[in-house]
């Protein structure tokens, strides 16, 4: 175990001497989180209940010895020994013991499906703050961009303005620009500093310098009824409720069982008496039969109570199945927005950047003024701005459908 966990550090830490990737943050996030560590644990205390449960199908089996020493006013005191072995074994119990089982195997299902569902909802953080930190990384170099071509048209402006050519009025507005840039810088760089802090605690990892690496992939999804019918028989939270359905039919079980007999065997082998070295010896073996006949409607109670949880949980799941499919349609929507969202973003970009590079050649040229270069300056800043958060809104929206639709990679 030792060797595996050492070898686990020593990998985390190469990787770590490198980039990451989306796939290798997920990697870490999923031997690494504090959560999911938690789940796991949950499944290991769920199979310790089966074992539990199954004890039943297998005889109790005791031994003994006794030494006791006593007497009266009128008799010597005297000991005597003793010592044997027994066995139990119920054979059958109304279908109790296996019910108990099922229960408990659904169990150990239902701590699967928890943990996968905690392990979707990391995932989701993971590339959610992922996707972040690429955008604010994008945002810096676009904002030093913007810097340069602000500070460059400043520049421009002031030769203007030493020749007559512009207005104080306007140097100082493109000041206040530049200003609000830097500003700009100094938060983006705040931003990442903080975004990479929650990777970190996502990932578990203890060194603060992490650096990621996107590798561009293309997705592609299928019809909007097949991502339905895989959420319906994919997502966790659906399998788990069926699981609990099942538990309520054994629990219904064990509550019927009391209706009917309980058979049990048993036998013991036993050594006595007053001498250790001359203990005689008796066996016995037997089978009992148990038949309950009135406890007061209480097996009668408790069957009516497993028949309404069951009709409720029919219910429920019926709910969940509708609230996972709206959820699928809203997020492929979501992603099909996302697609021509970034399509019309990009165009707009391309637009923009003509547009700017026209302006600022009129008015280096003298036939337009700042303002109009001011203005279509500000429309290529805000395209390229939008440019960026597009990229990162359809990145988000397909982590969000495969999240939506059970999908944990």
């Amino acid at each position: 175990m030792k060797s595996i966990l050492l070898f686990t550090i020593v990998s985390f830490s190469v990787m770590l001497s490198q980039s990451l990737t989306l796939d290798d943050c997920i990697m870490i996030a999923k031997q690494n989180n504090l959560v999911l560590q938690q789940a796991k644990m949950e499944i290991e205390a769920a199979r310790a209940n089966l074992t539990e449960a199954n004890s039943s199908f297998y005889p109790n089996i005791s031994a003994s010895t006794n030494y006791r020493f006593g007497g009266s006013a009128s008799t010597d005191a005297s000991g005597s020994f003793s010592s044997g072995i027994s066995a139990q074994y119920a054979l059958y119990k109304g279908g109790s013991i296996r019910a108990g089982s099922k229960i408990a195997s659904n169990r150990i299902k239902i701590a699967e499906q928890n943990y996968r569902q905690k392990e979707n909802e990391v995932v989701q953080s993971v590339k959610q703050t992922f996707y972040k930190i690429l955008q604010t990384q994008q945002q810096i170099v676009l904002i030093n961009t913007i810097l340069k071509r602000r500070n460059d048209n400043l520049t421009l402006l002031k030769l203007n303005y030493s020749v007559g050519r512009e207005n104080e009025p306007n140097v100082r507005q493109a000041e206040v620009s530049l200003n609000q840039t830097e500003y700009d810088s100094l938060q983006a760089e705040q931003s990442l500093v903080l975004t990479t802090l929650t990777l970190r605690q996502l990932l578990n990892l203890p060194d603060p310098d992490i650096s990621i690496q996107y590798q561009d992939k293309t997705i592609v999804f299928p019809g909007l009824d097949s991502l339905t019918e895989e959420a319906g028989n994919n997502r966790p939270e659906i399998i788990s409720q069926e699981a609990n359905q099942e538990i309520l039919a054994a629990q219904k079980t064990q509550a019927k069982s009391n209706y009917l007999p309980s058979i049990s065997v048993s036998s013991s082998y036993g050594l006595g008496g007053d001498d250790f070295f001359k203990q005689s010896d008796d066996w016995n073996a037997g089978i009992g039969l148990s038949l309950p006949l009135f406890n007061g409607f209480s097996t009668q109670a408790k069957i009516k109570q497993a028949n309404i949880s069951i009709k409720q949980n029919e219910l429920k799941i019926m709910d969940l199945t509708n609230n996972i499919e709206s959820e699928v349609r809203q997020a492929y929507a979501n992603w099909r927005l996302a697609n021509k969202n970034l399509e019309v973003s990009n165009k707009t970009l391309r637009a923009a950047q003509d547009a700017y590079q026209l302006t600022k050649l009129q008015y280096e040229q003298g036939s337009t003024s700042y303002f109009f270069l001011q203005q279509k300056e500000s429309d290529l800043t805000q395209a390229e701005n939008s440019n960026v958060t597009a990229l990162y809104n359809l990145r988000t929206s397909v982590a969000a459908l495969e999240k939506s639709i059970g999908r944990s990679n």
